[in-house]
């Protein structure tokens, strides 16, 4: 950081000593009133009018924690001056002015230099500060244009998804078997469109710094439920059965909204890789002070030089991309997230073409109480 900081400041080295020489040859023309004579008030003057003209790049150089650095970078930076000093020697050459003398009392001056200082890490402050507002202005316009686009796309694919159970089930009339089987596909896809819009608008939400969870006490059997529910229709058009397993008597404090989404995800994560007709088993069961949601699909499984990455942010794997799975790369992620903010963990475990299984580990509250 000094280095940076005295390696900018000594690039404007022979700028300082042109303006000293202008200045020089403006007060010999107009007398000792026209201008700064003192090399000192010159330097300081000329050290102030930079901080106007380059704040902006030399804010980077600043760590707001600790300002008590900042006059001990202006003494290098001095003597990084002093290093480059032939070219105020070449100036005072070609003017004929002892710029030497003058800019080395100048430089002298520590009192002056920590004016300087105090001023710059003012302005540095004060700029850093308005880029600040701006970008947490800038975020939360976005936030709010996120939110608003996200409720907008939900509403009506809610809707859809509404008639297209209404149509299913009958209730708007008898529709003929070909019909029924493409009204079913309506469904499951618009379902899938619905939860993918509800992820996208709780990712940010839960990648807020300020965001706080609802949290509540329920059983895993509660969340494993509803989970199962958010996805039977897609389970059923691929001809999948979910076999659940869960332990009594286990009773969690979080999130319950968000530990169904997680659970909901790796439960569509498992149909979407696994083959059709196939069966998928989700056991909820405890293990000391953990709660672990497992999810174990008979699929492709994946490659073990994957598995670091299966929860990163967007990542899709390259037999995924081959395959033409679909997918946005959110789905585990979000899963971790969730996870992570519970104060947990997940893992994944494959066995080569033999399928894949994912871990949700949620720590257990036995005394938990109704809030």
């Amino acid at each position: 950081m000094t280095t940076q900081f005295s390696d900018f400041l000594s690039a404007h080295a022979a700028r300082i000593a042109q303006l000293w020489v202008r200045q020089t040859q403006a007060t010999d023309e107009k007398g000792a009133t026209g201008g700064v004579s003192d090399p000192r008030q010159f330097v300081n003057a000329v050290l102030v009018a930079m901080t106007a003209d380059d704040l902006r790049p030399l804010s980077a150089f600043y760590r707001l924690d600790q300002p008590a650095g900042l006059e001990d970078r202006f003494n290098t930076a001095i003597r990084h001056l002093q290093a480059v000093r032939h070219v105020t020697d070449e100036t005072a050459r070609e003017q004929g002015v002892d710029v030497d003398t003058r800019l080395s009392l100048a430089l002298a001056a520590n009192d002056e230099v920590g004016e300087v200082t105090r001023r710059l890490a003012a302005g540095c402050i004060a700029l850093l500060g308005g880029l600040l507002s701006t970008a947490a202005s800038a975020s939360s316009a976005r936030d709010t244009s996120l939110s608003i686009t996200m409720h907008e796309l939900r509403r009506p694919l809610t809707i859809l998804n509404s008639y297209g159970q209404l149509l299913s089930a009958g209730m708007l009339g008898t529709l003929p078997e070909s019909a029924t089987v493409a009204v079913e596909g309506i469904t499951a896809s618009t379902e899938m469109m619905v939860r993918m819009v509800s992820a996208l608008a709780e990712l940010g939400r839960l990648e807020d710094p300020d965001d706080r969870m609802a949290l509540e006490v329920m059983t895993p059997t509660e969340v494993v439920n509803a989970a199962v529910e958010q996805v039977s229709t897609e389970a059923r058009l691929r001809g999948t059965t979910i076999q659940v397993n869960t332990s009594e008597g286990i009773r969690l404090r979080g999130d319950r909204r968000r530990l169904v989404l997680a659970l909901t995800n790796l439960l569509g994560n498992a149909i979407k890789h696994g083959p059709p007709d196939s069966s998928i088993e989700l056991s909820a069961r405890a293990d000391g002070d953990v709660a672990r949601f497992t999810v174990r699909d008979h699929g492709a499984g994946f490659p073990v030089e994957d598995a670091s990455h299966l929860f990163d942010k967007y990542f899709r794997s390259v037999a995924e991309r081959q395959r033409k799975v679909p997918g946005s790369g959110l789905g585990l992620y979000i899963v971790r997230t969730v996870a992570e903010r519970h104060g947990g963990s997940v893992a994944a475990r494959t066995v080569e073409d033999n399928g894949a299984e994912f871990e949700m580990i949620i720590p257990i509250h036995h005394h938990a109480k109704e809030p």
